[in-house]
């Protein structure tokens, strides 16, 4: 319908009008600013997340983990791209080892545009704890914690 819309502004005298032809979702998934009530699992996301290259060795992402209260590492190509996680537990048993050898490759991931209590009911339905945000090209947005966004929904 955006291409209606669009037209008919025109023809009403706007003088600059676009037409966002990935339309509403994608802009959603950019967590792009937006009108509403809605609670968004974007509105909750830490971005502070620790992040690491496939050619790093586990022992030197140790400190990345230890820093943070996240038990997991996002492992990034270029651009943030997302390629997998690294639990903190596995640098202990792979010190040595490369971050790709021992990653979940494909890791499940959703966007910032996802409905926050929907999505906090998923997560406690499965025992999960986090989750990747990503933006719909795959890059990076940040981590959704249960325990935040549980907060966030009780008002705490």
């Amino acid at each position: 319908m955006s291409p209606r819309a669009a037209w008919r502004l025109e023809r009403l005298g706007l003088p600059r009008v676009y037409d966002y032809v990935p339309g509403k979702m994608d802009w959603l998934s950019f967590g792009l600013p937006r009108e509403g009530t809605a609670t968004l699992a974007g509105d909750v996301l830490r971005t502070d997340v620790p992040r690491c290259q496939l050619d790093e060795r586990m022992g030197d992402i140790a400190a990345r983990l230890a820093e943070g209260d996240v038990a997991v590492c996002i492992a990034v190509v270029h651009d943030d791209i997302v390629m997998g996680t690294v639990a903190a537990d596995a640098v202990d048993r792979t010190a040595d080892a490369r971050v790709e050898d021992v990653m979940l490759f494909g890791a499940t991931t959703v966007r910032p545009s996802e409905d926050l209590a929907a999505l906090t009911d998923r997560m406690r339905r499965a025992d999960v704890e986090t989750i990747v945000v990503t933006r719909s090209d795959a890059r990076l947005l940040g981590l959704l914690v249960r325990a935040d966004a549980e907060a966030r929904l009780d008002g705490r």
